[in-house]
């Protein structure tokens, strides 16, 4: 999908890049602020205790360790259909594929942070929850800024071999995202 919207393919397509990727993190948004709003009213519902700090650090943690043991985490085996691209408008394409990355269990599930970001939403009170929710949609989103120079065949060839190159990378960012996180909400409990 990230090779798919670019400048580059929506002008092919007759679209536009930055009509695509807002309508995205309006849908992403949106799902997430919808999805994890209701995981905070089900942990309310269910007594999980508002905002204890020592909770989100153990499934934080618990993650983490499952990230860097390369556990690979439940979920689908799909990703969002590319044949929407050609289908549907522009607008039409980019809502829907926010929509389903938004709410982050429509499609593969990358990182056991997810399933944790699910957990600490139910811990952490609905307004938390969503604004939870709210950022996790955004992040999802952030990637298709990092398309906004493709133009021509070969800066799209240059900035998938750049994602290539940095896909290790990210394993370690993201377990660096986890040891901040933790020491935060550690700080918290201390």
């Amino acid at each position: 999908m990230l090779s798919s919207i670019t400048p580059l393919g929506q002008r092919g397509r007759g679209g536009s890049w930055l009509r695509t990727v807002t309508a995205f993190w309006i849908g992403a948004s949106l799902a997430g602020g919808v999805v994890f709003g209701l995981l905070g009213v089900l942990g309310a519902a269910l007594g999980v205790p508002s905002l204890n700090p020592w909770y989100s650090l153990a499934v934080l943690a618990v993650a983490a360790v499952l990230d860097l043991r390369r556990v690979r985490p439940p979920g689908p085996h799909r990703q969002v259909d590319e044949d929407w691209l050609g289908r549907y408008r522009d607008w039409v394409t980019g809502l829907g594929f926010g929509l389903e990355l938004g709410v982050g269990f429509a499609t593969i599930i990358p990182t056991f942070g997810t399933w944790a970001l699910y957990l600490v939403a139910m811990g952490a009170g609905i307004p938390a929850a969503i604004a939870i929710g709210v950022a996790f949609g955004v992040g999802r989103s952030l990637l298709l800024l990092s398309t906004r120079l493709v133009r021509s065949p070969s800066a799209l060839a240059e900035t998938m071999q750049r994602f290539a190159s940095v896909e290790s990378r990210a394993r370690w960012l993201a377990m660096a995202g986890y040891a901040v996180v933790i020491l935060v909400v550690g700080a918290d409990v201390t």
